[in-house]
């Protein structure tokens, strides 16, 4: 029987709880697979088929032993303004519309219910068990005669629904009594019980409220998993984004609007002498040993965020005493001058300054890059060595009289012959556009050990460990804790 998990709200445990659910299930010789209809989302990821899905399906699919597929995450929604989002349909950017738009424009709306339907089909007929997840509040009555992302789905997919209820926000029993309450007979007949996440405390203290909850709804409540707060999972968005370590090599991640794919500093973790501070304003940046100029959607945006609250002069006055890393967007940022002539980037055509920390310029075109990539250092003490990342990008370097990092070699198993990045040592700036470089044990020392250097502290061997590495000894850990919290024989027999 496949499984679709429901929230009342986002951020409730979801993703988690579906990631651990994969591989208990797994472990238990079961073909098993990850599906999300729909995510907003800025993180993502490269898909096998090509093309791109959310961070969070991609992570789904490597813990239950899989390639990342489209079709574990038909739709993407990945927000551009406060208005304009781009969809991303079965891997590909289809268009960038107005949500609003999204609900009301027949053709985007039947390539987008044909695109569901069409991977629950695949996943289907491939895959002994389904185990799907919702997004947002599974029942939101301006949403629900539109929504495919939560009982519609689970319906095509013939799914057993579970309802996750976040007990550490408050409310969670309310919660699960008035969604019952609001859905139709038919999506309430679906749900077969409650599961409640992130207590702290003695589960004896919801006895009454378990059973108050039960006795109304006529559901279950399938166990209560308990609040677990240092995993280091693949994010879906920025409510994720947290400080990490307690060393003495102070690093700085600027966040500012449109951050995508933050999970670039997870691996970071892994190396004791590090502490990460989460930096909103120029007024927090003092002067670190490391600043992170992260990915980004909507460069453009950035940047101005970036003049408009001062962060660019905050930058420019430790630039030469701390090493700047930029990826991917943060790499682009760094930049002279972006070319967007197709408006692509920034929503409007147009030529825009970047902050003019390397002899480069950032051109935009029409297509997007996305792919698994292996490239070839060019210069430091990863010259000659081979570092391993993935590309979703439409900016390519085009380069003025700075020379570049590495070369990228492969793209999704084909040979290209493309320079990226950037080493500007008397500045101590380094800039790549290969997302999860830092999950690349090799890059993550040489980048590591200049700001060990530079801050007069010993250099170190990285953690022989990579970003997938992590991300399974994370899940298994979690799955350990909550394997026995749930009630998954009744989940996978209740038919």
């Amino acid at each position: 029987m496949n499984i679709y998990l429901v929230s009342t709200m986002s951020d409730s445990g979801k993703t988690v709880i579906v990631s651990a659910l994969l591989r208990i299930l797994r472990a238990r010789g079961f073909k098993v697979s990850p599906f999300k209809a729909q995510n907003m989302s800025l993180n993502s990821y490269p898909a096998i088929e090509g093309g791109e899905i959310a961070l969070a399906q991609a992570m789904q699919a490597y813990v239950a032993d899989l390639a990342p597929s489209i079709y574990h995450n038909p739709i993407l929604i990945k927000p551009m303004t406060s208005h304009l989002a781009e969809y991303v349909i079965l891997g590909k950017p289809r268009s960038q519309l107005a949500f609003n738009d999204y609900l009301t424009k027949p053709s985007i709306r039947r390539l987008a219910i044909n695109a569901v339907k069409r991977s629950i089909e695949v996943l289907k007929n491939n895959y002994d068990i389904v185990i799907g997840e919702g997004a947002g509040s599974a029942y939101e009555p301006n949403l629900a005669s539109k929504d495919i992302a939560n009982f519609r789905p689970a319906e095509w997919l013939n799914a057993n629904v579970y309802v996750i209820l976040d007990i550490d926000r408050g409310g969670s029993f309310i919660q699960g009594l008035g969604l019952m309450n609001a859905l139709t007979p038919r999506w309430r007949r679906m749900v077969k019980g409650f599961i409640i996440n992130k207590f702290r405390g003695d589960e004896k203290l919801l006895d009454y409220a378990v059973k108050w909850l039960e006795e109304r709804t006529g559901k279950p409540v399938l166990g209560i998993l308990p609040y677990v707060d240092d995993l280091w999972l693949w994010p879906e968005d920025s409510m994720d984004l947290r400080p990490i370590g307690n060393g003495p090599l102070d690093v700085a991640l600027i966040a500012y609007p449109y951050i995508s794919n933050f999970n670039d500093i997870y691996p970071l973790v892994l190396e004791e002498d590090v502490t990460v501070r989460i930096v909103r304003s120029p007024q927090e940046l003092g002067e670190p040993h490391l600043i992170i100029l992260p990915g980004s959607k909507n460069v453009i945006a950035s940047l101005e965020w970036m003049r408009r609250v001062g962060m660019d002069r905050a930058l420019a006055r430790v630039k030469g005493s701390s090493v700047i890393l930029g990826i991917c967007g943060g790499f682009q940022a760094l930049s002279r001058r972006l070319s967007d002539p197709y408006g692509l980037e920034a929503g409007s055509p147009g030529d825009y300054h970047g902050l003019g920390f390397v002899n480069i310029d950032t051109v935009y075109g029409i297509d997007k890059v996305v792919a698994l990539s292996r490239a070839i250092g060019l210069r430091g003490s990863i010259e000659g060595i081979e570092v391993r990342g993935y590309e979703i990008h439409r900016g390519l370097p085009r380069y003025i009289d700075d020379e570049p990092l590495i070369m990228i070699r492969e793209r999704n198993g084909k040979i290209v012959e493309q320079p990226d990045g950037v080493f500007r040592e008397r500045d101590l700036i380094i800039g790549v556009t290969l997302h999860d470089s830092l999950g690349d044990p090799h890059f993550r020392e040489f980048v590591l050990n200049i700001a060990r250097e530079n801050a007069g502290l010993p250099k170190r061997k990285a953690s022989n460990i990579s970003s997938i590495d992590l991300l399974l000894r994370q899940i298994d850990r979690f799955s350990s804790i909550i394997k026995d919290k749930i009630d998954v024989d009744y989940m996978i027999n209740n038919d």
